[in-house]
């Protein structure tokens, strides 16, 4: 090229110049990414991270050739709405806002951020925001995307054509049909008492949580520490070996390594190797004497409860930290601190060492009673009570004296909340309810 040519000035044109003068400005490229959905690089749910491995085929560029050959794992809620998102909405604003929906899904299935929240994000209005949740509240599970209870179940009615208007009364009175008070929302609908508990009925057959059915978590069961069987003469208790940490010195490479060359170097390493040695030898006398105590203490605990393994939860007897720590000749914080987290494999299931505690209650005789005993006397007789008649609380006691065990209201109160079972006009109300459907 000639030089003239080389200095002279590149020729421009009406589009360059506008290009340069917007690029300037800031605006040569909108902010809003939605404005370019005719381009190949549009959004789309594959290229985002929702915490679950892709793992199929081996690719040419997987470096990670290992876990391709683990299975897939289950498909989470958020995947399988942003599948429908991909298949159903096609318009690239409304599709940007039903991946702000998504990201606010709880595990449950409802919305967890308000709409004016997810509006801010996306940089739109609340109406917007409002037209694209009717359209995704409309996919699978059914149900989801719901703000509410009241909400949920509307849009299950919805989907399976049963929103009717008795449906809609008693949809928006859910509080009322908490107390049971079928013959009120009767008058709400201008309805009978039969319809509304076919209502009920019906509504009985939707899930509150469409969410729950993806991506359940794995139950993580803990391996027993300690093994209880039944022997010839007694229950047999054991460590499990196969969860116990171990240690394993090679004496014969330390004393190479102690008696080694007598130089500077070598005294140098003598020493070190001394060192570790010692500090190994102190690790593995420490584990040692874990085990040991750990036995001791659960073998004096079986002893003691040995009726429970036995009989089961009412023979259990009052047992105190402190009861076992003068049995096995330890402090009572040693005992509280190796209890801590122990499970024990029995006949009767797992149990953590610490549940076989438990205070204890006077009885009739003189002796006493455990706590928990107690528990699963008050709990099978509230299994026992007739349907629609539940005990107070007062009466509870009172057949528990008859027992033998002295037992006020309170501490009733206080056990029924421990084992979670409603109050006698909670069981009442429940109880009525189950009539009339």
């Amino acid at each position: 090229m000639p030089a003239a040519e080389a200095d002279a000035p590149l020729a421009t044109t009406a589009d360059d110049t506008t290009l340069d003068r917007d690029m300037s400005e800031g605006a040569a490229i909108a902010d809003d990414p939605t404005a370019h959905a005719d381009v190949e690089n549009r959004y789309e749910s594959a290229s985002l991270d929702y915490g679950r491995e892709q793992r199929g085929a081996p690719a040419d560029t997987d470096w990670d050739a290992l876990a391709n050959l683990a299975e897939t794992g289950p498909e989470s809620l958020v995947e399988f709405v942003l599948r429908q998102i991909d298949l159903t909405i096609f318009e690239a604003r409304d599709r940007v806002v039903a991946y702000a929906l998504a990201e606010a899904l709880e595990p449950s299935g409802w919305l967890g951020r308000p709409l004016q929240d997810i509006a801010d994000v996306c940089g739109c209005d609340v109406a917007e925001v409002e037209r694209v949740l009717e359209t995704v509240q409309r996919l699978e599970p059914e149900g989801v995307f719901a703000r509410d209870l009241a909400e949920c179940l509307r849009i299950q009615a919805r989907e399976r054509d049963i929103l009717d208007p008795v449906m809609i009364v008693v949809l928006d009175n859910l509080d009322v049909l908490a107390n049971g008070d079928l013959q009120q929302l009767a008058r709400r609908a201008s309805a009978e008492t039969e319809d509304i508990a076919a209502a009920l009925r019906l509504i009985r057959e939707m899930n509150p949580k469409p969410g729950e059915a993806y991506e359940a978590a794995p139950l993580r069961v803990h391996a027993p520490d300690v093994v209880v069987s039944a022997g010839p003469d007694g229950w047999i208790v054991d460590l499990n070996r196969s969860t116990l940490p171990s240690l394993t010195i090679n004496e014969t490479y330390a004393a190479a390594v102690t008696n080694g060359r007598r130089n500077k170097a070598g005294e140098a390493a003598s020493q070190f190797a001394a060192d570790s040695l010692g500090s190994a030898r102190w690790l593995r006398r420490a584990l040692d004497q874990r085990n040991s105590t750990t036995l001791k203490i659960a073998g004096e605990v079986v002893r003691r409860q040995a009726d429970f393994l036995n009989e089961g939860l009412s023979a259990l007897k009052p047992l105190a930290l402190k009861d076992v720590a003068e049995a096995v000749g330890m402090h009572e914080s040693t005992v509280s601190r190796v209890t801590s987290g122990l499970l024990l494999s029995t006949p009767k299931g797992c149990f953590p060492l610490k549940s076989l505690f438990s205070v204890s209650l006077a009885t009739d005789e003189g002796d006493s009673k455990a706590a928990a005993a107690v528990r699963n006397m008050i709990e099978a007789i509230v299994a026992a009570e007739p349907a629609g008649k539940p005990y107070s609380d007062d009466a509870i006691a009172s057949m528990v004296s008859d027992k033998g065990v002295k037992l006020a209201r309170r501490t009733v109160a206080k056990y029924r909340d421990m084992l979670k079972i409603p109050s006698s006009s909670e069981r009442r109300r429940r109880a009525r309810l189950e009539m009339a459907v």
